[in-house]
């Protein structure tokens, strides 16, 4: 009778703490994505790459482009799906002080961006993400619509 109370004393402790994992562990799938970003033959060295949902479902993710590469995985990672995908970009070599600002230190700069419209506010870039590693790497030249290479 004792063992009897033991197993079910140990099935109500157990339950709950496997149910609690299986729940924390959950969620749906993610795909990591990863790849380049390059402009004129240059990288980006510093922006965003922005992925829009085509369907609306999910919110937009924003990854860091860091000296022309971003990665996102894990929780970071993207619900499988066609995103919407829009590149941003500021031209540092074009930053000029804003005129009037008093103090040289912490004067601010106008922005400019490096990539064009094409890249962004009219972008058609598109891609289809799934679940395990996705590369995309993101390429185009001034004058030229950007595109798209996905890695094997």
């Amino acid at each position: 009778m004792q063992h009897l109370l033991k197993t079910r004393r140990s099935r109500m402790l157990y339950f709950p703490i496997l149910s609690l994992l299986a729940w924390c562990g959950g969620g749906e799938p993610r795909g990591d994505i990863d790849g380049t970003v390059t402009f004129d033959g240059n990288p980006v060295q510093v922006g965003i790459v922005s992925f829009e949902s085509a369907d609306g479902t999910h919110p937009a993710r924003n990854v860091p482009i860091h000296e022309g590469t971003y990665q996102a995985s894990g929780d970071a990672g993207l619900v499988p799906g066609r995103y919407r995908v829009r590149i941003t970009a500021g031209d540092p070599g074009a930053e000029k002080p804003v005129a009037g600002a008093p103090d040289a230190q912490h004067t601010p700069v106008e922005y400019r961006p490096l990539l064009p419209p094409s890249w962004n506010t009219q972008s058609q870039l598109s891609v289809v993400v799934q679940s395990g590693g996705n590369t995309f790497n993101f390429a185009g030249k001034q004058g030229e619509q950007p595109h798209v290479d996905t890695a094997l």
